[in-house]
């Protein structure tokens, strides 16, 4: 029987075992987007509990939670004040280590918005320092995030804060 605890295997499996490719790695894969599933769900829940004014979001379809889209209401005493703003966020297999893609799905003038709708603010931005100097590490994603936050974030964002 191959044993795959056994010194042999531990010096051979750096190289590109066919076996660990076949099993080992898509089970670690799976293992990742458990654990984000897990944390996505969670996260749903809290969302639909208690959700922040102003905010609504979910899964697109709920037999997939890596693809959310978010209705966020414009802040009042603003220029978007009255708009209702659809957001979609796509989450990687290893969230909530790396942060979310979003994406404004309806048109909005922001200068941190790009044209095609990415938003570019420090929250989704990768952990680590910032190789441009602007952002600290801490302004910046960390698994103690949420899509609550992100939201927030965002809606903090269009008010001018």
């Amino acid at each position: 029987m191959f044993d795959l605890e056994s010194e042999s295997h531990y010096r051979h499996k750096n190289i590109g075992c066919a076996f660990c490719w076949r099993y080992i790695l898509p089970t670690r894969y799976f293992r990742m987007a458990g654990n984000a599933l897990k944390r996505l769900m969670a996260e749903y829940k809290q969302l639909t509990v208690n959700p922040p004014e102003g905010i609504v979001a979910g899964p697109v379809d709920e037999r997939n939670f890596f693809e959310w889209e978010a209705l966020i209401a414009g802040p009042e005493g603003t220029p978007f004040e009255g708009g209702v703003f659809a957001v979609r966020l796509n989450f990687p297999s290893d969230y909530p280590l790396s942060p979310p893609k979003m994406q404004f799905l309806t048109e909005v003038f922001h200068p941190n918005i790009y044209p095609d709708g990415r938003v570019c603010i420090s929250i989704l931005h990768a952990p680590g320092d910032d190789p441009m100097g602007y952002e600290s590490s801490v302004e910046r994603w960390s698994p103690v995030q949420s899509v609550e936050k992100i939201l927030l974030s965002v809606v903090s964002m269009l008010a001018g804060n």
